[in-house]
């Protein structure tokens, strides 16, 4: 039997994160991961804002981004560059070793083992059981410890597939519109010589032939070293945590809704988990409140956002990126982006009237966006 002030079910960086920040408040901490060895299903893509956040070391940073290509539906290019980088590429897996090392040194114990069930207050898996104080859910959309414990789902669950590929992309994204209908594909480069090329849809296993024609057309002739599938969650469940227990990551939704990037917001919301569950069961009680703080409105802005996209058709998002790509807004663009904060920019385009009669038809989507 092994004991734990706070069990952590899921040592992907968000567990890896939370049991780090439970093990420095001083608490015994327990760390539960089925499979320590495999390899991340994630395009690794994160701004430098969330780089710091989570103090990457530097020889697990991959790339660095200063362009996106954006591919429209009717195949036409816009490309956005930024004088500095505007993202960095990471080594995923690799990630997720420091990040349970870096727990490990604070006093986590990390057990390779399957959470199969909970009762009362003890997780029961494949080796032996666990008993708990206060329970972290970190094992991802479909969240045994969410189900166990009656805890709802998130609201929309992607399938996300990605293959490695021989290719190059140098310092540049690439962002393909029309490739799934509800969500978009994309193309990051890695190491060298290798990209990662993806997309997520809510059409289930028609997730694999999408993936397959988008290979065929954008790069015919590369190799496929691997293919991975995930689950990206769209929208947090109503509640993430209960008496005992809390959910993060994943589990709770912690995902920006525009783009299915979670790194920024565990960033956050992770180490606060830890933090809480640290000063036991009424440390649960802040937790909702304090995570939805933290990404809350950027996190709503990117459910409202979605909600718009799926109402787009073909035709409404050429017109709009049309509209994006002239070279005044470009710029703008690329001075005033930043992937993890797309909440602001509206705002500020609002306060460049020059920019205003550029703007056209995608006044209308603007406007809807913000009336929200």
């Amino acid at each position: 039997m092994i004991e734990g002030e706070v069990v952590v079910v899921g040592a992907g960086p968000a567990g890896a994160l939370a049991a780090w920040a439970s093990a420095k408040r001083g608490a015994k901490t327990v760390l539960l991961e089925r499979a320590p060895n495999a390899r991340a299903a994630c395009a690794g893509l994160v701004s430098p804002e969330t780089a710091e956040a989570l103090s990457v070391p530097q020889n697990l940073i991959l790339r660095e981004i200063f362009a996106a290509r954006i591919f429209s539906p009717k195949g036409k290019i816009y490309e956005i560059r930024a004088e500095k980088p505007k993202g960095l590429v990471l080594d995923r897996t690799g990630l997720n070793r420091w990040l349970r090392s870096r727990a490990e040194d604070a006093g986590v114990e990390i057990l390779s083992t399957e959470a199969l069930a909970i009762l009362g207050k003890t997780v029961v898996t494949k080796k032996e059981k666990a008993e708990f104080g206060v329970l972290v859910g970190a094992d991802g959309a479909r969240s045994l410890v969410a189900k166990a414990l009656g805890l709802p789902l998130p609201n929309e669950i992607l399938v996300g597939l990605q293959a490695e590929i021989r290719a190059e992309l140098g310092d540049t994204v690439e962002i393909h519109f029309g490739i799934v209908p509800d969500f978009f594909a994309w193309a990051v480069p890695a190491k060298e010589g290798v990209c990662r090329v993806g997309l997520a849809t809510n059409f289930g296993r028609k997730a694999v032939f999408f993936l397959r024609d988008f290979l065929a057309t954008r790069f015919p002739h590369a190799e496929v070293l691997h293919i991975r599938a995930g689950l990206i969650p769209i929208g947090p469940p109503a509640r993430t945590a209960e008496k005992f227990a809390l959910l993060v990551g994943n589990a709770a939704g912690q995902v920006k809704p525009l783009t299915g990037g979670g790194l920024a917001f565990i960033a956050h919301c992770a180490p606060l988990a830890g933090e809480l569950a640290a000063q036991g069961e009424k440390g649960l009680v802040e937790y909702e409140r304090a995570w939805r703080k933290k990404v809350g409105a950027e996190l709503d802005f990117g459910l409202r956002g979605r909600q718009l996209f799926l109402k787009l058709s073909p035709a409404d998002l050429e017109q709009i990126l049309e509209v994006l790509a002239q070279s005044e807004i470009t710029r703008f663009l690329a001075q005033e982006g930043d992937i993890d904060h797309l909440s602001l920019l509206p705002r500020k385009l609002l306060r460049r009237p020059d920019l205003w009669p550029l703007l056209g038809a995608f006044t209308r989507w603007l406007t809807s966006l913000l009336a929200f």
